[in-house]
């Protein structure tokens, strides 16, 4: 019987899964087909797990260079705008010219810009990335439990007003109803007195 060392048996499994006509694959599947080969199950749901993680990761690294992009495109174009506009300045006032120091300035401040969106450093993006994700995380699990928090204390209060309400239906005994008829009556003869004086 051959013996594969784990760099072949990975290196099998690749060029098999590259010769299938396989897209996409449940992770139900997944596992089972995992366990069908021997794997254990809870290594396979790590592996997936930090597979998501990996995934997530990226997304967020790509919206933060997508959004640096964003505004050094801006930045850009109000270089051009106001610059120009300083330029025509500029010449209108006669000798002196004075624009090209802050062409000059602008520049170096653009440039390190360009540098940042453009070149990102990995390990920095990938550490704000992380940041993010998890204050975005953190911000759904608070939002998750103010919204259990809220629920329940709903709940209490419905509980508590529909005991007391029991609790005082109980103590009233019967009811005594006034006619609204008498109450217009007496409304009419105190209203009189009031017009004659």
């Amino acid at each position: 019987m051959t013996q594969y060392t784990r760099d072949e048996v990975e290196e099998i499994l690749r060029r098999a899964l590259e010769t299938q006509p396989l897209e996409t694959l449940s992770h139900e599947d997944l596992v089972a087909s995992a366990v069908e080969a021997g794997i254990d199950a809870d290594d396979v749901e790590a592996a997936a797990q930090q597979i998501e993680e990996e995934r997530e990761l990226h997304l967020e690294e790509d919206r933060i260079v997508g959004h640096r992009k964003k505004r050094f495109l801006q930045s850009i174009y109000t270089f051009v705008v106001v610059n120009a506009g300083l330029f025509l300045i500029d010449i209108m006032s006669g000798p002196g010219w004075w624009v090209q120091w802050v062409l000059a300035g602008w520049g170096i401040v653009l440039a390190l810009g360009a540098r940042r969106a453009l070149m990102p450093d990995r390990g920095r993006l990938r550490a704000r990335a992380r940041r993010r994700l998890a204050k975005r995380r953190r911000g759904n699990w608070e939002k998750q439990v103010r919204k259990e928090v809220d629920r329940a204390i709903q709940v209490g209060v419905d509980a508590l007003v529909d005991a007391a309400s029991r609790k005082l239906a109980a103590r009233a005994g019967p009811r005594v109803r006034v006619q609204q008829e008498v109450i217009e009556t007496e409304a009419v003869e105190e209203s009189a007195p009031s017009r004659r004086r």
